[in-house]
C-alpha cells in the first residue's frame, strides 16, 4: 500500500513548495460572488480580531505525480479554494504598494527561469485539457497589473466558458474587496495571509488511495462523480503520449450524454457482470469488472465504453442512422417514455453488439413484452433484474440470433396473471399510461417515426364525476359507473394541451369539442368516429379487444 501523508501547511509554504495540476477529470471553476465574499470576510474578520491565531481553510486531497523535478500534485479535492487563492495572489500583487509584497505574491503564482540555478520557468497552478483557461490566466493572473483590466474582465465574466466567466468574476470581486482598504491594511493583511491561514492536506502516490481519502473527507462543494473518478483511474493507466487522445474520447462521450453518463456506465457494468449491482458504480468496476472480469484499465476500458456508445447511438438514440424500421423505432420510443426504468437497455446493446441488425426487431418485441409484463405482474425489482440478466447470459451463450429467440424460458410471461391485471381497474396504476401507449403502437401502421408522445395524458371517456343532469347519469347506473370508469376500455390518450375543463362533457359534445382533430394522432380514438354514444356494451367489446391484443 502506498504511503499516505497528512499534515497542515500555511499558505506561504503551500504556494512556494508545492506545484499543482488541476486534472482533466475535475469540474470547472464554479465559485460565485457569495462563495468568494464569504471567504474574504472570514479572513478579514480573523485578521482584525484574531491576528495571532491560525485560521483553518479546509482540507486538500492530493495525488503525488510521477514528476520528480517538482513537488507536484494532482488536486482531487480543494481546487475551488486553491484557484481562488491563486487569483487572490494576483489581485493582492496588483493592489500592493510595497515591492516586497508584490514580489512575494508573484512568486506564489509563477517561478521565473534562472538557467544558472537550473530553475525552469513554471506556473504554480496548471489546468489540464478542461475549459482551456491558459490564455485567461496568462493575461489576467500572470501578467503584472493583469487584474486591473477591469473592462476586459467584465467582458470575460460573460464568457460562455464556465471557468473563464467565474474566474473573471472572482478577480473583479476580490479587487472590489480591496478597493476601500488602505495600503497599510493591505500590507498587514498580506503578512497575515502568508502565515496564519492553514490547509490540512492528505497526499498519496496511489490514485485509489487518493480517491478513497477524497470520499472520506469531502463534505462540501460539488463532489466528483463515479465517472470522474473512473476517468482519472483509466487515463492514469495510459502512456503519456496517448493520454490526451483518450481523455478527449472520454470527455466527448460524457459531454454528449450529460447527466446520463453515470447511468450509461452502469449499462456497461451490467453487460459485463450480468448480475444485480450490490456496490456503488466505482466499486462495481474495481471488484467485478477489473478484478473478476479481467478487463484492463486504461485504453481497453475507454475503447469498450466508446464501442457501446457507438452502438447506443445506433439502436437507442438513432443519432447514427442504420436504417432501422419505424416499427422498431416506435416501439423503442414508447419503451423509453413509459417503462419504469431503462434496465432493459443493456440487453439490447449486447444483442446488437453480437448479432447486429439480424432479427433485432423480433428481439426487441420479446424483450419489451417480457420486461413490461414482469412489471405489470408486479414481480419484484430484484426478480425483474434477474430475468434481464438471464437474457444477457443467453445472448452470450447462443451462437445465432435464431437460437436465442427460440429460448422460451428466458422470455416466458405469466399470461393468466397479465390478463387478470389488465382486466381490472387500471386507472391510477403506474402502468396505465404505458399500456395505452402500447395499444396505440399496436394499432398504428408505423408509416412515420413517432416522437411527440411526451405531451400526453390518460383521459376517461365516461367521466369520473359526471354532472347529475348529464347524459352519463341516464346511460350508466351507479354500479355500472363503479364497474367501468377506471377500466382499460374507458381510457384514451389525449394531448395535455387539451383543455381539461372539458372532461365532464357528454359523449357527443366531448367528441365534437375535445377530440376533434386529434384522432389522427392516436388510432384508438377513432372510436369517436365509430360511435355516437358510449355504453356498457361498447365498453365490454372494447375491453375484450384491447386485452386480447395486448396479451397476444
Amino acid at each position: 500500500m502506498a504511503e499516505i501523508t497528512a499534515d497542515k501547511i500555511e499558505v506561504n509554504s503551500l504556494f512556494n513548495n508545492f506545484w499543482f495540476l488541476i486534472p482533466e477529470y475535475q469540474r470547472s471553476y464554479v465559485w460565485n460572488t457569495d462563495n468568494i465574499n464569504d471567504l474574504l470576510d472570514d479572513l478579514w474578520y480573523a485578521f482584525k480580531n484574531k491576528p495571532y491565531d491560525e485560521y483553518f481553510l479546509g482540507s486538500l486531497v492530493l495525488k503525488k505525480t510521477s514528476e520528480t523535478k517538482f513537488n507536484e500534485f494532482e488536486v482531487l479535492d480543494g481546487q475551488q479554494r486553491l484557484t481562488t487563492f491563486f487569483m487572490f495572489m494576483a489581485v493582492l500583487r496588483d493592489v500592493a504598494i510595497d515591492d516586497d509584497l508584490k514580489e512575494a505574491c508573484h512568486d506564489r503564482i509563477f517561478q521565473k527561469a534562472n538557467k544558472f540555478k537550473k530553475i525552469p520557468e513554471r506556473i504554480r497552478l496548471i489546468y489540464k485539457i478542461r475549459d482551456n483557461v491558459e490564455t485567461f490566466i496568462n493575461d489576467y493572473v500572470l501578467e503584472n497589473g493583469g487584474s486591473n483590466k477591469t473592462d476586459d474582465l467584465k467582458e470575460s465574466s460573460k464568457n460562455k466558458n464556465i471557468s473563464i466567466s467565474h474566474m473573471a468574476n472572482a478577480i473583479l470581486t476580490i479587487s472590489k474587496f480591496f478597493s476601500n482598504k488602505s495600503s497599510t491594511e493591505i500590507e498587514n493583511f498580506g503578512e497575515f495571509i502568508a502565515e496564519k491561514p492553514v490547509f490540512i492536506y492528505v497526499s498519496t502516490e496511489s490514485m485509489e488511495d487518493a480517491f478513497r481519502m477524497f470520499t472520506i473527507l469531502n463534505n462540501r462543494g460539488v463532489p466528483l462523480t463515479n465517472a470522474d473518478i473512473l476517468k482519472s483511474i483509466n487515463i492514469g493507466f495510459i502512456e503519456n503520449s496517448e493520454q490526451e487522445k483518450y481523455a478527449q474520447i472520454w470527455e466527448n462521450i460524457e459531454s454528449d450524454l450529460g447527466g446520463d453518463f453515470d447511468r450509461f456506465l452502469s449499462f456497461i457494468r451490467t453487460i459485463k457482470v450480468k448480475e444485480k449491482a450490490r456496490l456503488n458504480l466505482l466499486d462495481e468496476f474495481n471488484e467485478n469488472i477489473y478484478t473478476k472480469n479481467k478487463l484492463e484499465k486504461g485504453k481497453k476500458t475507454v475503447e469498450l465504453i466508446q464501442k457501446h456508445k457507438v452502438n447506443y447511438d445506433k439502436v437507442i438514440t438513432f443519432k447514427e442512422d442504420i436504417n432501422l424500421e419505424n416499427e422498431y423505432k416506435n416501439l423503442l420510443t414508447i419503451m423509453q417514455i413509459g417503462l419504469p426504468s431503462t434496465d432493459w437497455i443493456p440487453s439490447l446493446l449486447l444483442y446488437f453488439d453480437k448479432f447486429k441488425k439480424e432479427n433485432i426487431f423480433h428481439f426487441l418485441e420479446k424483450l419489451e413484452y417480457k420486461f413490461s409484463s414482469d412489471w405489470i405482474n408486479q414481480l419484484t425489482p430484484t426478480k425483474r433484474i434477474d430475468n434481464l440478466n438471464s437474457i444477457l447470459k443467453a445472448i452470450e451463450k447462443y451462437q445465432t440470433s435464431n437460437d436465442l429467440l427460440k429460448d422460451q424460458e428466458i422470455f416466458a410471461v405469466d399470461k393468466t396473471e397479465l390478463k387478470r391485471r389488465l382486466s381490472g381497474k387500471v386507472y391510477g396504476r403506474r402502468f396505465a399510461r404505458y399500456i395505452l401507449l402500447k395499444y396505440e403502437y399496436l394499432l398504428g401502421d408505423n408509416t412515420v417515426h413517432l416522437s411527440d408522445y411526451n405531451t400526453i395524458s390518460v383521459e376517461h371517456v365516461l367521466p369520473q364525476n359526471p354532472k347529475l343532469d348529464s347524459q352519463w347519469i341516464k346511460d350508466f347506473s351507479e354500479d355500472e359507473r363503479n364497474e367501468w370508469t377506471h377500466k382499460l376500455s374507458n381510457l384514451v390518450l389525449i394531448s395535455k394541451r387539451k383543455n381539461s375543463s372539458l372532461s365532464n362533457l357528454d359523449f357527443t359534445e366531448k367528441n365534437r369539442r375535445y377530440f376533434k382533430g386529434r384522432i389522427d394522432v392516436f388510432p384508438s380514438n377513432k372510436i369517436f368516429q365509430t360511435y355516437n354514444r358510449w355504453n356498457t356494451e361498447i365498453l365490454t367489446e372494447r375491453q375484450k379487444t384491447m386485452t386480447e391484443k395486448l396479451i397476444k
